[in-house]
């Protein structure tokens, strides 16, 4: 039986890596998840990332089903995380603004329900998170 890398190990090796091969693991894995992707493009600094960010998170919402426990893996979870990169990466404003818009589509799609993805955005668009 082999022993997973740990974090401490997985990062040792990758920070002795060359950074073409870095990138190229990256695109690769951008090319795999379409939210690695948009976190990349939002810290490239490209405005492309808003929009890409919007329509991932209104899809999360419509494909939503509340009824199912949420966890940290679920689209509509990793959707509402991707605002707070847009944060980090300088988009605030625009995060909120698609916070506050989200908000209103889930409300009007699973209603107000007392779920943690309901109270997230909440959050996020009133500037708590």
């Amino acid at each position: 039986m082999t022993t997973p890398l740990d974090d401490a190990a997985l990062t040792a090796f990758l920070e002795g890596q060359d950074s073409a091969w870095l990138a190229e693991q990256l695109m690769l894995a951008a090319d795999d998840d379409p939210i690695t992707r948009i976190r990349l493009t939002a810290a490239a600094g490209s405005e492309s990332a808003v929009d890409e960010a919007r329509a991932l998170l209104f899809a999360a919402i419509v494909q939503h089903l509340p009824e199912e426990a949420p966890d940290d893996d679920d689209a509509l979870h990793r959707a509402i995380d991707l605002l707070d990169d847009l944060v980090d990466y300088g988009f605030e404003d625009e995060s909120t603004d698609i916070a506050d818009e989200a908000r209103d589509a889930y409300v009007e799609r699973h209603g107000d329900d007392d779920g943690d993805h309901l109270a997230r955005l909440h959050s996020l668009a009133d500037g708590e998170d």
